[in-house]
């Protein structure tokens, strides 16, 4: 993505100097100018026009600000686990300035009301740029309002049957894919086969279900049935998808396949499903339960390869927030699925880097480049003249302990806690104001942006 140069003014609100920019693999000494909420230039401070405010990063590492495709901000009915405020915050501590909100809520995101209805909460408690995602439904006319109101996809949950939207009749997808193909809307997937799932369940009747048990029903074939599923739907109608929360190679295979065939689809993985294996699982219980569930620990090192390989793929935290009490219990049918991710991800990953596992230059392609261009994310994801001025500052050397008394969420528990990380976020710009700085947030609820929802 590159944008136009924008001619620079005698005098600009803010240059961000000192800076380490890391620009495509290059790392540069140097500063941004930004006016507006805009980045105007680029280059040597001696280069820079004169400005208002002056910030100096002392040499740490600069960034476009980050971006989370997968992120479940509760709020409304679903409030005490998560809101608006409290997931922005927790965006903003992890580096996000862009996320995007999924749609299975209460009340659940498949209307234009409901959309509004989040909208018009969001509007007065978000400090990040929030987008959303809508859920799928069998009803064009729904499909049509939702588009014009600017959202970045249409979810299809495979795995749920209280979907608003046949999910076992192909020909009811591919209709409804065909619309969205139409309206130029892409579909994001959570691939896993109901049917499956549903059988193997009925297998438990009046018998326990243990977590051994919990990984046999949403072993990685569920996911494998889906994907090849969905992926043929997606060729015989040329829309456009995103497979959610990658957990096997096979899956990444297939997606190259298809990709080879002109298939337009992408996907992305969650930091966990590379970092974790079933063994955190049985060790951990419920607090380390998310659909689809880890797997053995030879597919992490896998998922870590296709990663590093293939230019189709992001990360996305599937930052799924719920209370201490949703997570606890010996009964694994009572457990809800999911954990916060939006704090975690970038430390887990940047300690990668210090142990020479990732390159620097990753970072902003899996979460802020390849982000923003699958999803269309205009002036985001990159530093660049004439972009927005969305801009994080990574301290590289600061070592710390995951600690989830700690979060910004309201969910106070991770599967990556006592974990030792080495890097975190020191300062975070939205549109060139600064909204955190060493753990702090800098802003009041409402002074970020919802993005793509029209009235």
């Amino acid at each position: 993505m590159r944008f136009k140069k924008i001619t620079k003014p005698s005098e600009v609100d803010l240059n961000i100097v000192g800076a380490k920019l890391l620009l495509g693999n290059q790392l540069l000494d140097g500063g941004i100018s930004i006016e507006e909420g805009k980045i105007i230039k680029i280059g040597k401070e001696p280069s820079l026009p004169k400005a208002d405010k002056i910030h100096d990063v002392k040499g740490r590492l600069t960034i476009p600000g980050l971006i989370d495709t997968h992120v479940h901000l509760r709020d409304l009915q679903l409030s005490y686990k998560e809101d608006f405020h409290t997931g922005t915050c927790a965006a903003a501590a992890g580096g996000f300035t862009t996320i995007l909100d999924m749609p299975n809520n209460i009340p659940p995101t498949y209307s234009a009301a409901n959309l509004r209805l989040r909208r018009d909460e969001a509007m007065t408690k978000v400090i990040v740029n929030v987008g959303f995602h809508a859920g799928l439904v069998d009803d064009k006319s729904e499909i049509h309002k939702m588009s014009s109101m600017g959202i970045y996809s249409f979810k299809l949950y495979m795995n749920n049957r209280h979907s608003q939207i046949d999910i076992e009749n192909d020909a009811t997808l591919a209709e409804n894919f065909s619309t969205c193909k139409m309206i130029n809307v892409p579909i994001t997937v959570h691939a896993e086969d109901r049917s499956t799932i549903e059988q193997r369940i009925n297998n438990f009747k009046g018998k326990p279900i243990e977590l051994k048990d919990y990984c046999y029903i949403h072993d990685s074939d569920v996911e494998e049935k889906a994907v090849k599923r969905i992926i043929g739907i997606a060729e015989k109608t040329g829309a456009t998808i995103h497979i959610c929360h990658i957990t096997n190679s096979s899956t990444i295979d297939e997606i190259k396949e298809a990709r080879d065939k002109g298939i337009s689809v992408t996907g992305e993985i969650a930091p966990h499903h590379m970092i974790l294996s079933k063994d955190v699982l049985e060790k951990l219980g419920g607090w380390a339960l998310m659909d689809p569930p880890l797997r053995q620990i030879t597919e992490t090192e896998n998922l870590w390869n296709g990663l590093l390989n293939k230019e189709f793929l992001t990360v996305a935290s599937d930052h799924a927030p719920h209370s201490l009490l949703e997570k606890s219990s010996q009964d694994i049918r009572e457990v809800l699925p999911g954990i916060p991710g939006l704090e975690t991800t970038l430390p887990i990953l940047l300690t990668k880097i210090s142990r020479g596992r990732l390159s620097l230059s990753a970072i902003p392609k899996i979460l802020a480049e390849r982000p923003a261009k699958i999803f269309g994310l205009k002036g985001k994801g990159e530093l660049s003249e004439g972009a927005d001025a969305d801009i994080t500052i990574l301290d590289l050397k600061k070592e710390f302990v995951i600690d989830p008394d700690k979060f910004h969420s309201k969910a106070r528990y991770s599967p990556f806690a006592g974990e030792n990380c080495v890097g975190c976020v020191s300062e975070v710009f939205l549109a060139g104001n600064m909204i955190f700085e060493n753990g702090e947030i800098l802003t009041p609820p409402g002074s970020g942006q919802v993005l793509g929802v029209q009235t």
